[in-house]
């Protein structure tokens, strides 16, 4: 599930605040008719960040209905554990194949921290995780080490990296590096 093009579509917000449910499962269906691997509902194109608990939980029923079957992950990061916990049961409640987390934070997060974030998380799951590491956006850079323990975390299925070196050789080394750090699943 967690392989090859995954679309992380916007989620249009007119300006009386509120997502326009036509529009957005206008965008999520031509996605999956245009065959993508995966659809990653609410991620950072998704404003999650500015969404309610209601709202979060619409988008991901609406993105799920809308897929025609493509798997949906949904984005479930805020900024408090509680809330996490809330978008991820509302996102599994919605059909979600799986869910993506990047560790939001207003003050500065160490290694700890984040992965005690995401052990409260796994220990209630019941659909595979994505790690999402989005440093220009959360401000955190996950290490090597930390990739190492979340990856042995029960449903954590895949870690969503930000860019590798431009040189492909290099980019290949770094993957490969990762890969060694994580189980095999």
């Amino acid at each position: 599930m967690f392989t090859g093009l995954s679309a992380f579509p916007l989620t249009p917000i007119p300006g009386n605040g509120s997502i326009d449910e036509q529009a957005y499962g206008r965008l999520v269906r031509r996605l999956a008719t245009a065959g993508v691997d995966s659809i990653g509902a609410l991620g950072s194109t998704g404003s999650y960040a500015y969404l309610t608990r209601p709202e979060r939980a619409r988008a991901a029923r609406i993105a799920v209905e809308h897929a025609d079957g493509v798997p949906v992950i949904v984005g479930i990061g805020a900024l408090r554990t509680r809330h996490v916990l809330e978008a991820a049961e509302d996102a599994q409640n919605a059909g979600a194949a799986g869910v993506l987390l990047a560790p939001v934070s207003y003050q500065p997060l160490t290694d700890d921290d984040v992965f005690g974030l995401f052990e409260d998380v796994t220990a209630s799951l019941s659909v595979p995780l994505v790690v999402y590491d989005n440093p220009r956006t959360t401000r955190f850079t996950f290490t090597d080490e930390l990739y190492a323990r979340l990856g042995r975390l029960p449903n954590v299925a895949s870690i969503k990296i930000p860019g590798v070196p431009a040189d492909p050789a290099a980019a290949r080394a770094r993957i490969e590096h990762l890969r060694h750090l994580c189980p095999p699943r």
